[in-house]
C-alpha cells in the first residue's frame, strides 16, 4: 500500500512541477499556428471590471466592446449550420468552405503561409447539434477530453474546437478573425473549461 502511495505523491509532484515551468498536461496536435504575434491584445482586452491593462490569464480579463465592433452579438435563435460560420469567414475575408468529416462534423482549414517556409494548416472543427444545450455539452467535454491549452466557441447549436494553444496565442487568434464575436470563446484550463465574456456570449 504504501509503494502505491509513494507513487501517487510522486506522480501528483511531477504534474506540479510540469505546471510550474509552464509545460502543461493534455493531448498535443502537432498543428502550429498562423503567427499572429502582431495582434496588440491591449487594443481589444479588459480587466473583468472594466480597466486597462489586463493580466492574459484566465478570469483576469475579458473582450472590450472594441473588439467586437460593428458585429453583430445578439444571441443566435434558430437553428444553424455550418454555412452560419462560413458566411462569418467570408465577412472578415476568408474563403473557407467546410469540408464534411463524418454525420454533422465537418473540417475547417485555414492555410498560412511565411516566406520561404511550408505552409502551415489550422484545422478546426466544427460539430452541428440538435439544440443549444447538446452543443454546450459537446464543447465542454471535447476541452475538457483534450486538456488544457485547447479551445473553442460555441454559437447556438454549433460547437467549435481548435487545437491547442497557449492563452495568449489562443486569444491573439481569435482576436484577428473576429471569433470571439460569432461564439463564445472557451479555454479549457486544469481542471474546468473557462468562458470569457465581453464578445459573443450565450448561456
Amino acid at each position: 500500500m504504501s509503494g502505491v502511495w509513494d507513487f501517487r505523491a510522486r506522480g501528483a509532484a511531477l504534474v506540479g512541477l510540469l505546471l510550474s515551468v509552464g509545460c502543461q498536461p493534455g493531448l498535443t496536435s502537432g498543428i502550429d499556428y498562423p503567427d499572429v504575434s502582431d495582434v496588440e491584445l491591449d487594443d481589444y482586452l479588459l480587466t473583468p471590471e472594466g480597466a486597462q491593462e489586463p493580466s492574459v490569464s484566465l478570469t483576469h480579463f475579458k473582450f472590450s466592446k472594441k473588439s467586437c465592433e460593428g458585429i453583430d452579438t445578439r444571441m443566435a435563435l434558430a437553428d444553424l449550420d455550418q454555412e452560419d460560420l462560413t458566411r462569418f469567414f467570408a465577412a472578415r475575408g476568408l474563403n473557407l468552405k467546410p469540408r464534411k468529416a463524418r454525420g454533422d462534423l465537418y473540417w475547417y482549414e485555414i492555410t498560412s503561409q511565411e516566406e520561404g517556409e511550408e505552409p502551415e494548416v489550422l484545422r478546426l472543427r466544427l460539430a452541428v447539434l440538435k439544440d443549444r444545450f447538446a452543443a454546450a455539452k459537446d464543447l465542454h467535454d471535447s476541452l475538457l477530453q483534450h486538456g488544457p491549452g485547447w479551445w473553442g466557441l460555441r454559437r447556438g447549436n454549433l460547437a467549435l474546437l481548435a487545437p491547442k494553444s497557449d492563452l495568449g496565442n489562443a486569444v491573439r487568434f481569435a482576436v484577428k478573425y473576429k471569433l470571439q464575436c460569432w461564439g463564445s470563446f472557451t479555454y479549457a484550463g486544469v481542471d474546468d473549461a473557462y468562458v470569457v465574456s465581453g464578445g459573443y456570449t450565450e448561456f
